[in-house]
């Protein structure tokens, strides 16, 4: 194995392998599949997807019990949870306690998760199968298995855009087949990115009816694209056994690198920018959870044979014992993701 000079050797927990300079803050272990996962606003619980569509919050700074978020809806007819976002944290809003989740039976709710209420319902004729929020906008957008990205505001909870392809055949200006990623720019207020089973990368402007351009042979089966903070390149995870990760220009759509950090190969479902240094991602087949860094390419933690795929992650905050390193590159924050039937939150460091 291909790790940073001076991590630690591998450790074997409950079957679970450690490689790295890992440490595991917490486990949890749920009775059901997770789906997804998510920090909310400020980091004070963790909220978790499970297959019956109940959202389940764990607070995580105590061991209270976990609140559960499941209406009259869903108790008659459950369907899975497919996404959990919260609104990005900025200090032009105030912070809402709220989070949007997503359903295979089409429901998108937004829940209040202090008192365990949903404020709202936006019903999609279809498997509704992820979501993200505008980087500063009050807008979201929504993809399913009908190759369809949907628009919202999210102050009037009212559909504003569909973005499909054309009915050409002679050009591939969209979708044609399941949508499991987006991400918007950071740096545009018009531009996304989407990414499914149809194995493209389609570049999307909000003011344009249909894509404007194409990256081909990514084949997407989660929530892997992610885009930089400057803008300027594109992360995708994608479930394929070969170039599984990659970065692209974002300008131009031409590859910049494949990155191969070590001898383990797997099918990735999710995958992000950790900081501007290091991406963090997580697949099937080896089902295993990685921090990799940018710089020499190498995974500088590791933690495999899970007993189940990694199908989500999230960014959590820094940990208090770095907190005087913040200004430093190398520190990477908390992370968490689930697999299988548990969750864990992690403290990856170089070595």
């Amino acid at each position: 194995m291909d790790y940073a000079q001076g991590s630690s050797p591998p450790l074997v927990q409950d079957q679970v392998r450690i490689d790295g300079n890992v440490t595991v803050i917490r486990q949890l272990d749920i009775e059901q599949d997770i789906l997804c996962i998510c920090y909310t606003e400020t980091h004070d619980f963790l909220a978790a997807g499970l297959t019956d569509g109940t959202v389940r919050l764990y607070k995580t700074t105590s061991g209270a019990d976990p609140l559960s978020l499941r209406d009259a809806e869903m108790i008659q007819k459950p369907s899975p949870t497919t996404a959990i976002r919260h609104r990005p944290v900025r200090r032009s809003h105030p912070i809402t306690r709220t989070v949007i989740a997503t359903y295979a039976n089409g429901c998108v709710k937004c829940w209040h998760y202090p008192s365990s209420q949903c404020l709202y319902t936006i019903r999609e004729n279809r498997q509704t199968l992820g979501l993200v929020y505008h980087s500063h906008l009050p807008k979201f957008v929504t993809v399913g298995d009908d190759a369809k990205i949907y628009l919202y505001d999210e102050e009037t909870k009212m559909q504003e855009r569909v973005f499909q392809a054309s009915d050409s055949l002679e050009v591939m200006d969209g979708h044609r087949s399941r949508v499991f990623s987006a991400c918007f720019n950071p740096k545009s207020a018009h531009e996304l990115i989407t990414g499914g089973w149809d194995d493209t990368i389609q570049f999307w402007d909000s003011r344009q009816p249909y894509a404007l351009r194409r990256i081909s042979g990514v084949h997407m089966c989660g929530d892997g694209l992610d885009i930089s903070t400057n803008g300027r390149e594109i992360l995708s995870c994608a479930w394929q056994r070969e170039n599984s990760i990659q970065l692209w220009d974002y300008g131009s759509g031409k590859l910049l690198v494949t990155l191969e950090p070590d001898s383990y190969s797997s099918m990735l479902y999710c995958g992000k920018y950790v900081t501007n240094m290091f991406i963090a991602c997580g697949g099937t087949d080896d089902n295993l959870f990685r921090v990799i860094d940018l710089r020499s390419h190498v995974s500088i933690a590791m933690v495999s044979n899970l007993s189940g795929g990694t199908y989500d992650l999230d960014v959590g905050p820094v940990n208090p014992k770095h907190a005087r390193k913040t200004r430093s590159i190398s520190v990477v924050p908390q992370l968490a993701f689930c697999a299988g039937r548990r969750i864990f939150e992690i403290d990856a460091q170089p070595g």
